[in-house]
């Protein structure tokens, strides 16, 4: 069986574009998509990863000046009582 005797479904990637550069402009231009920007994507990801990862970045910190430079537990920094005390005394008049 030749490849003009193959129905489109069957016919490989270059095949499809061969056959659609054969075929008139106007012809063409009803048939194509519109085309997708790429960039949009990576844009929607990039406003979540960046300030996932400043969250993550900030408790990290938190935990490792808490438990390696302040010599506490691990068990205290998940405490609600103890970061109490932190605002206390930062902000404390």
């Amino acid at each position: 069986m030749s490849d003009m005797n193959k129905p489109a479904d069957k016919l490989s990637r270059t095949q499809n574009r061969k056959d659609a550069t054969d075929r008139s402009g106007a012809d063409r231009d009803d048939r194509q998509k519109p085309a997708r920007r790429k960039t949009a994507r990576w844009r929607i990801v990039m406003r979540w990863l960046i300030p996932l990862f400043l969250l993550l970045s900030l408790g990290g910190g938190l935990i490792f000046g808490f438990v390696v430079v302040g010599k506490q537990s691990l068990s205290e920094v998940f405490e609600w009582k103890t970061w109490q005390h932190v605002i206390d005394l930062v902000f404390a008049p």
